[in-house]
């Protein structure tokens, strides 16, 4: 082989091993960047010369080591622990307004029963009379601050919708201005390292807001919502937007306006609507069920008696026409103690129609069950539903341990392994160094030869 061919030939492997050097310092500087992918170097014996002899080795590029797979499993496992999140979150919050205190309404409906039992002892007794109407303003207010409570979160989660809607839309615009210099990038050879590292964590960041299908095509990755609804495709993104209902709770929809929202299960998103939607929305009509017909229930079991002014007993609550606003709109009907109808024949002395107020306590609603195991279902299903949300915020979040351990060691920095890549490389750099040193030096001297034969 001559020097020529041999000092090339060292040549490309000082190329070679200072790209493997500078793959392996870079996978060790981030070794602590999240998202990273390692990177590892394509050698390539080169072509033979004419002569057929070898003509050593070319770095043919770099390679980031990832899973297109286990990325999709990440992906969609973060949906399903963000969406539990967030209902799990919500969920505790409402959990508080039905939590058994001394200001609840199961507390208070039993305040108010109580106190019309100690009327029968004495119902003449202005104390205890007012004792009832005191009861029944407490028990109002605790409607009041159930139904305030849930809708006031309600509005909160509006806001929510709006804010993940505003954040889904920004991440597919980067998406999408990635795509085009992944795909350059792709079709002249070249792997996408960094730039598919950042297109992976923004999918992340999106996976945790909703729920997405992604599909890898020869313009990049394009994005779907869970009904299908485009989101990115190749360069151009397409925003998603809210909009308020007759009920005043948000609505998204897709470019075109058509109504998604039930196709959005996942992510924070999904989770976030699941509450706002559903949970509160039914919790209120059980809450404004339960409160018209107690009220009403009370109303009826007043009229069957006589007030000490001897007339028949009038309403002890008002209510709206309807079934809706019950809860936040229920009131005392009176502030009169002597309006409280507790004699069953016009006496006052008699107590016989507090019997009938006192039955409502365990009589059965129109619900089919009694006011007091209407409010204990109501704190059992709130209860339930906190405890399904966690239960499963739990399971996804273990899932994603082991799934992201696994792209740890696929795609992690190994801090050993790199040192001994770099040890290793060192070593291959400094022998094809000192081979050109050698050539170089076997080219002086026959250069020298040359001119002392000739002198």
């Amino acid at each position: 082989m001559s020097l020529n061919a041999s000092l090339n030939i060292a040549v490309q492997s000082l190329l070679a091993d200072t790209g493997a050097l500078q793959a392996t310092n870079n996978n060790i500087a981030n070794a602590n960047t999240v998202g990273y992918s390692r990177q590892t170097v394509t050698p390539q014996e080169a072509a033979p010369y004419t002569d057929g002899q070898g003509n050593g080795v070319v770095l043919e590029g770099y390679q980031s080591i990832r899973s297109e797979i286990l990325q999709r499993q990440i992906e969609q496992q973060t949906q399903e622990q963000s969406s539990a999140d967030a209902q799990q979150a919500n969920l505790q919050q409402i959990q508080t307004v039905f939590t058994t205190s001394t200001e609840d309404i199961g507390t208070q409906m039993s305040a108010l029963f109580s106190s019309i039992s100690n009327l029968s002892t004495d119902p003449t007794n202005s104390s205890l009379r007012q004792s009832v109407l005191t009861s029944g303003e407490n028990l109002v207010a605790a409607f009041h601050t159930a139904s305030n409570a849930l809708a006031t979160q309600q509005a909160g989660l509006n806001t929510q919708v709006t804010q993940d809607v505003s954040d889904i839309n920004s991440l597919a615009r980067q998406i999408a201005a990635l795509n085009p210099q992944l795909t350059a990038l792709k079709q002249s050879g070249q792997d996408g390292g960094t730039l598919q590292d950042q297109q992976d964590q923004l999918l992340l960041s999106l996976s945790k807001l909703t729920n997405i299908s992604v599909t890898q095509t020869e313009n990049g990755e394009t994005l779907t919502t869970g009904n299908g609804t485009a989101l990115v495709v190749g360069g151009e993104s397409f925003a998603l937007q809210t909009t308020t209902n007759s009920d005043g709770v948000q609505q998204v929809t897709d470019p075109a306006g058509t109504n998604i929202t039930s196709a959005i299960s996942g992510g924070d998103l999904g989770g976030t609507l699941q509450v706002c939607h559903q949970t509160i929305p039914e919790l209120l009509t059980s809450l404004d069920t339960l409160a018209n017909q107690f009220g009403t229930a009370m109303n009826a079991a007043q009229a069957e008696g006589y007030d000490q002014n001897g007339a028949m007993g009038g309403n002890l609550f008002t209510l709206p026409a309807g079934v809706a606003g019950s809860a936040a709109d229920i009131n005392m009907a009176t502030t009169d103690v002597s309006t409280i109808a507790a004699s069953s024949d016009g006496s006052s002395g008699s107590n016989g129609n507090l019997a009938n107020l006192t039955a409502v306590q365990t009589t059965k609603l129109a619900t089919g069950a009694t006011p007091t195991d209407t409010y204990a279902n109501m704190v059992y299903q709130v209860g339930s539903l906190t405890a399904n949300a966690t239960a499963e915020s739990t399971a996804t979040a273990a899932s994603l341990v082991q799934l992201n351990d696994q792209r740890n060691s696929l795609s992690g920095v190994s801090i050993d392994e790199e040192s001994t890549n770099l040890i290793r490389y060192q070593q291959a750099y400094e022998a094809a160094a000192r081979v050109v040193t050698t050539i170089s030096n076997l080219f002086d001297v026959t250069m020298s030869m040359g001119t002392n034969a000739a002198s």
